[in-house]
């Protein structure tokens, strides 16, 4: 378990500076989406583990991360939203740098 904490000491500063103060009893906080069970309730805590995914946008990250064959009617469609994304988004810049400009000159 040492040689383990000596590994991890040049991985992560935190770690390094913990096992370098001697915190051996301490519970680290944990990560992600934490789900409370209520009363034995799982349905309940799925549901809001469900919400809480959603909001979180994991959800999205899991989706896109799952290799599964992609039509090429939809990789079409999906590459026409991704460029009207873009070019919103720089029509969208263009007119914020004129604003900006008109503001700057008119000072």
């Amino acid at each position: 378990m040492q040689a383990l904490a000596r590994a991890a000491r040049g991985f992560w500063p935190a770690a390094a500076a913990a096992a370098g103060r001697g915190n051996r009893g301490q519970v680290q906080p944990s990560r992600g989406i934490v789900v409370h069970v209520r009363d034995g309730n799982l349905e309940r805590a799925l549901q809001v583990m469900e919400r809480k995914m959603r909001s979180s946008g994991i959800e999205r990250l899991i989706k896109r991360r799952t290799e599964h064959h992609v039509k090429n009617s939809e990789k079409r469609v999906l590459a026409r939203k991704a460029l009207m994304a873009r070019v919103r988004s720089q029509e969208l810049g263009k007119n914020l740098r004129d604003i900006l400009i008109k503001k700057i000159r008119s000072v």
